[in-house]
């Protein structure tokens, strides 16, 4: 039985919702319509089929997003886990005496890096008891204002676990440039080479002792 205009019209606007909830399978059955609901029914159709194409792409170029995404993850966890190994190469804490640490310090130096070298400093402090560390800035591109209350928190740390903390490196327009952007440097002990600084730990050393005795 053919249905009325009424019927045809409230089953289109059916299709038509179901579409919209994303059902692309969905057709009017048309049986040869040549009328003009029958055009639109046709249409409908063929919307259908272009809409559940685009659908099928929309999906194809999510799922390849989503690859990518996952990718791009992965690439940035490896570069991570590059940027720690490479920051340990780059900070490496060497025993230049008997009770003596040394740790040069290349590069630029911000806070991040300051913690993970504070925290591999002290790690080494402890499990040596060594008595003395020599901070080593002589291969650091830049050190400003930012970076001396760096080194002054890792001397103080440093001071905390009974340490006795030197900086080495620190040349006169290095020194001359500090002062003049105001940076405190009373509590540092600089010296101007490394081997000023090792010589300055083992005179500590030396009167350490003595004073124990």
């Amino acid at each position: 039985m053919a249905l009325t205009f009424d019927q045809r019209l409230a089953r289109a606007e059916e299709v038509l919702t179901r579409v919209a909830d994303g059902d692309f399978d969905v057709r009017i059955e048309t049986q040869g319509s040549t009328d003009a609901l029958g055009s639109l029914e046709m249409g409908i159709n063929f919307l259908i089929v272009d809409l559940r194409s685009i659908d099928r792409s929309n999906r194809e170029k999510a799922d390849a997003l989503a690859v990518q995404r996952r990718e791009l993850q992965e690439k940035l966890v490896t570069i991570e886990q590059q940027e720690a190994s490479i920051r340990k190469l780059t900070t490496p804490v060497i025993e230049v005496w008997d009770d003596i640490l040394a740790l040069p310090i290349v590069g630029m130096v911000d806070r991040q890096r300051s913690e993970e070298l504070m925290e591999n400093l002290l790690k080494r402090v402890i499990t040596s008891r060594s008595r003395c560390v020599v901070l080593d800035v002589t291969g650091m591109d830049l050190v400003d204002t930012q970076t001396a209350d760096y080194l002054l928190r890792i001397a103080r740390t440093v001071a905390l676990v009974g340490a006795y903390c030197v900086v080495s490196g620190i040349s006169p327009k290095i020194a001359q440039t500090l002062v003049h952007m105001g940076a405190d440097l009373r509590e540092l002990r600089a010296l101007a080479t490394l081997k000023e600084a090792i010589k300055d730990c083992i005179a500590h050393l030396a009167k350490t002792a003595e004073n124990q005795a």
